[in-house]
Order: structure tokens, then C-alpha cells, then sequence
């Protein structure tokens, strides 16, 4: 009798692989979805919790309100190449899911290591502006003024530098759950924000010798105290978030050499042809457009806000609509997770020709994130004192906050359905229809309403809630007709 040999590792991760692209195109459409999606949106979900979390350590500084706002800032400047990259992301992943589904496993490579070339270079470019131009961007376009400019300077200067860490460890992700990997990205990005959350408690306090640190973190100075680390404040954030995504980038970029099967390296595809440009920005863009318009819009609303509902010394109502849009991006973090598993369902059942499995994939995910969408809803309409009493406990913030998730919550099912369809067609590589939809609703009905309204009656708090919800309700209704023609099945990318 003779024994068997045991698999080498690239068998074995010749066969993971195949399994998985066989549940995506094969096997049952709800299971493999939930398999896919459970950890991306709990990933991206998590993620955003992280990122409140981090926000409640610089607010606990002597200088915390100026620190909160020093972040806020930079929050903004980080989102553009975040969102540059988040379509490159979208577009690689539709295509190399296609790619995948049709079994072509040189495109795969080609298009994965064209990907990383394009955003490595953005993350050049916006790594300079970021070095060179913290000031002026701090000071001319923003404003800031005090200690709110210096803090926000020295944040800006790391955060926006070392952008290369967050732009090429979600690209990486992006291209394994392309290829069916919804696990390693969890365990990427969780890791990576469980340990910036470690290090940010240990290098903002340091060895704490002015004692500022909460009496439930009196382990960290003595952690900073032992390896010699200074109270850092809001620069010790911005390097640990740096640290711990490098961390995550340097195992995913091993991960994903050693055990893709369908990747292989060719040094001639790191240098990035225009074909390859071309290809990915034609749907990259759309996608990126789309983002920086939903932003645009908070933005607006914001103005809107400020001017009609605070004064020079009562700034509660920009306060709550801040706290609440931040607890917003739970629901859009986890619906932009289960997003991404129809995007790959839809993407690699197209390239192999189940247009069938494609349309239903993107349903299905669309169920499952309403299910968890309505568990949050419930969470924050029943704990909406408490949670928004973590950030700020005043009584004003609190009624405002509360009157936001009560009418605007009503829409999150909306809101998590426009995203998830949203995804579902950047998967098909039709990202020029979510950009359209998102520019018809926003800018042709929700913004041109709300300057009608302000123009004819006093403007209100409600008045105002009702407003965004009905947006985000349209939104997903118009995404539900679209998605349902099936027009987008014949895009070719």
C-alpha cells in the first residue's frame, strides 16, 4: 500500500482557489453570499467603529476639542485619494472577477499587478501634496487657525503622506475578494484596527506624566513608559495608524503572492500601459464622481445647518448632525461590504455567462444587508441617548441627535439598498449608471428641494430630516428599477 503524497502548498491553494470561484459560479447563490459578505461587512463595519473609537482617545486630551477638530479636518483631505482609489479599487475588481469567471488566469495577473502600479502611483502623488502643502491646505483652504492649525498640520502631514498604507492595503483586499477571499480581508483590516487602536491608546497618552489618561487605560503609560514612548497626542495617532496599516499591507502583500494561484508575477506588468489606464479609469471614474458627490452633498447640508441652526455660542445642531453622520458610516461601511460580495458574484457570473445567478446575486446581497441594517436601526433608535451621549452628553446635542435618527433612520433600508446595488453594478463595470442615478436624485431633486423650502418657510430640524431621508428613499427606489431591467447584464468590460 502506498501512501499518498501530501499536496504542496500552491496545490493546495490551487484547489481553495478553485473551490471558491466554483461556489461563486455553481454553487448556491445565498450561502456563498453570506460566506463572501458576513466578513467584508463586518470588516468595513468594525472598521468604522474603530475609527469613532479613535476619535474618543484625542477628545480625552487637555486639548481634545481641538484635536477632534484637527481630525475632522483631515478626515476630509484623506477622503480624496481614498476615494480615487476606492474606484481604481471597484473598477480592478470588476474586471479581474470577470476575468476570473472566465477562467483567464494571465488577465488576472495582468490586471492585478497593473491595479497596484496605478495606485501606488497615486499614492506618490498625494503623498507629496500631503508632505509639501500641509499648510497651505490647513491655513488658506480650511482656515484653521491656533492650535486647532498645528495640530491639524502635524496630522495632515503623516496621515496624507503615508497614504501609500491604507490606498495599496485596500486595493489588496479589493483583488481578494475579486477572487472569492472574503476571509483575508477581515482579518486584514480588523487586525489592522484592533492594533492602530493598541498603539493610538500608547503613543497619545505615552508615559502620561501630566496623567490625563482615563483611569480604564492606566496600563498604557506604563506599556509607553517601558518602551520609552513620550506623550505623542494627536501626532502619536496619525503614526500609529500609519504603523499598524503597513503592518496589515506587508502580510496581505505576502498573502496574496504566495497563495493566489490565478496571480503570478510578471515584472514587465508593473509597468503601467495605457491600455490598462484606460480600461481602469473608464470605470473607476464614474465611481469616484459618485462618491465625491455624496460627500459634496453632506457638506451641503452641513452649510445649511450651520447657518440656519447655530449661532456664535450654541453649536449643537452641527454637533449632533456631525455625531450622527459618523454613526451613518456604520450602515454605509457594511453595506459597501456586502456590496462588494455582490460585486464579485456579479463580475465573475457575467464573465462565465449566468447572467441569471448575476441579477439574483445582487438581490440577495441587498436581503442580507437589510436584515443587519435593521438591527442597527433598532440599536440606535432604542440607545440613541446613550450612544450619542459617548461623544457629547449635552442636553440640546442629544434632542437633536435623537430627532435625526428618528426620521433619517427610517431611510437607512433606502440607503443601505442604494449602496449594495450600487456595487452590485460596479461589479458589472457599470458604474456610469450609480453616478447617473446619484447625479439625477442628489443634484436634480434633493438639493434644488431643499433651496426651495429654505426660500419659501422657516426651515426646521424635521423639515431638514425629511429632506435627507427622502433622498436616500428615491435613491434606492430609482437603484431597484434600474437593477431590475437588467439592461447593465450586456456591459462588456
Amino acid at each position: 500500500m502506498t501512501s499518498q503524497a501530501p499536496a504542496s502548498p500552491a496545490t493546495s491553494a490551487q484547489t481553495k482557489t478553485d473551490k471558491a470561484n466554483l461556489r461563486i459560479i455553481e454553487g448556491r447563490v445565498a450561502t456563498g453570499i453570506f460566506r463572501l459578505g458576513f466578513p467584508l461587512a463586518l470588516a468595513m463595519a468594525l472598521q468604522s467603529t474603530f475609527n469613532l473609537i479613535d476619535m474618543l482617545v484625542v477628545s480625552r486630551l487637555p486639548d481634545g476639542k481641538e484635536a477632534v477638530a484637527a481630525l475632522a479636518i483631515c478626515d476630509l483631505v484623506a477622503m480624496v485619494p481614498t476615494i480615487l482609489a476606492n474606484g481604481i479599487s471597484n473598477a480592478s475588481a470588476a474586471i479581474i472577477s470577470r476575468r476570473a469567471g472566465e477562467k483567464d488566469a494571465r488577465a488576472v495577473s495582468f490586471f492585478t499587478w497593473q491595479s497596484l502600479s496605478l495606485v501606488t502611483w497615486l499614492s506618490v502623488v498625494f503623498g507629496v501634496i500631503g508632505g509639501l502643502f500641509a499648510v497651505p491646505i490647513t491655513e488658506g483652504v480650511f482656515g484653521a487657525k491656533g492650535q486647532m492649525a498645528t495640530l491639524t498640520i502635524e496630522y495632515m502631514t503623516v496621515i496624507v503622506g503615508g497614504c501609500f498604507s491604507i490606498l495599496l492595503l485596500l486595493q489588496i483586499c479589493a483583488i481578494m475578494r475579486a477572487l472569492g477571499d472574503g476571509k483575508t480581508p477581515l482579518i486584514l483590516l480588523v487586525g489592522s484596527n484592533i492594533l492602530n487602536l493598541f498603539w493610538t491608546i500608547v503613543m497619545v497618552y505615552g508615559n502620561d506624566p501630566a496623567g490625563v489618561a482615563p483611569d480604564a487605560l492606566s496600563w498604557a503609560p506604563k506599556i509607553a513608559e517601558s518602551l520609552g514612548i513620550p506623550p505623542m497626542g494627536v501626532l502619536g495617532a496619525a503614526w500609529s495608524t500609519i504603523f499598524s496599516r503597513c503592518f496589515a499591507l506587508a502580510i496581505g502583500a505576502i498573502i496574496l503572492a504566495r497563495r493566489s494561484p490565478l496571480v503570478t508575477f510578471h515584472a514587465k506588468d508593473l509597468s503601467l500601459t495605457r491600455r490598462a489606464f484606460n480600461q481602469l479609469w473608464r470605470i473607476a471614474w464614474p465611481n469616484s464622481a459618485q462618491f465625491v458627490l455624496r460627500i459634496g452633498v453632506v457638506l451641503f447640508f452641513l452649510a445649511v445647518i450651520t447657518r440656519h441652526f447655530t449661532t456664535a455660542t450654541d453649536s449643537s445642531s452641527a454637533t449632533a448632525f456631525g455625531i450622527c453622520t459618523r454613526l451613518e458610516t456604520i450602515v454605509l461601511f457594511m453595506s459597501m461590504g456586502w456590496g462588494a460580495a455582490a460585486s464579485t458574484y456579479v463580475g465573475q457570473n457575467l464573465g462565465a455567462g449566468f447572467d441569471k445567478r448575476a441579477l439574483l446575486s445582487g438581490w440577495v446581497a441587498a436581503s442580507f444587508n437589510s436584515v443587519f441594517t435593521l438591527g442597527i436601526l433598532l440599536a440606535f433608535l432604542f440607545y440613541s441617548t446613550e450612544i450619542i451621549g459617548i461623544f457629547n452628553n449635552e442636553p440640546d446635542v442629544i434632542k437633536v441627535g435623537q430627532s435625526y435618527l428618528q426620521i433619517v433612520g427610517a431611510s437607512y433600508l433606502f440607503f443601505g439598498l442604494a449602496v449594495v446595488i450600487s456595487q452590485a453594478l460596479a461589479g458589472a463595470g457599470a458604474t456610469m449608471a450609480g453616478f447617473t442615478i446619484d447625479a439625477l436624485v442628489l443634484l436634480g431633486l434633493v438639493v434644488p428641494a431643499t433651496l426651495i423650502v429654505i426660500g419659501v418657510t422657516d426651515l426646521t430640524h424635521a423639515m431638514t430630516w425629511s429632506l435627507i431621508a427622502g433622498g436616500n428613499v428615491v435613491t434606492g427606489l430609482v437603484y431597484t428599477a434600474w437593477f431590475k431591467r437588467g439592461k447593465w447584464l450586456a456591459h462588456q468590460v
